[in-house]
């Protein structure tokens, strides 16, 4: 959009005081979807399973999609990794209410490996420096807790 649509655009939004769709602040539709899944977040993280947190893909998919534009990257990052987890999870075969403390003795040392090495990522320095920037965001600013 050129500088004057988007001058025009803004104007229309301010004009109008956000009643158009498209006008919302990004940053208050993100913390709108904090809250409104801020109980399944929760149930996600307190979980005493990984599987609970591959089972919560769908919910962390919703809210990373609103996140504002200085969250996206570590929104990215985050499911990134939780998304290596799951893909390396079904690719053995596995549901992720199996993914319990250990896994099951029956899988091939390839599967293992693929696994434990999407777990590694997961718990890598930059995934949990991506998971307190959007605790950090999400408390700060939205005025709520998730626990990451």
């Amino acid at each position: 959009m050129s500088g004057r649509g988007a001058g025009a655009a803004l104007a229309v939004c301010l004009l109008l005081g956000g009643a158009v769709a498209g006008c919302g602040d990004p940053g208050e539709a993100y913390c709108d979807q904090l809250r409104s899944d801020q109980a399944a977040l929760g149930e996600i993280v307190n979980a005493t399973t990984p599987g609970a947190l591959l089972t919560g893909l769908p919910t962390l998919r919703q809210v990373g999609a609103k996140a504002p534009e200085d969250l996206t990257d570590e929104w990215q990052t985050f499911l990134n990794a939780v998304e290596g987890l799951d893909d390396a999870v079904h690719a053995a075969g596995l549901r992720p209410g199996e993914v319990r403390g250990s896994l099951p003795t029956t899988l091939s040392a390839d599967d293992r490996a693929a696994i434990t090495g999407a777990a590694d990522v997961l718990a890598s320095s930059a995934v949990t420096e991506a998971a307190d920037g959007i605790e950090t965001q999400a408390r700060d600013v939205c005025k709520v807790n998730i626990g990451l």
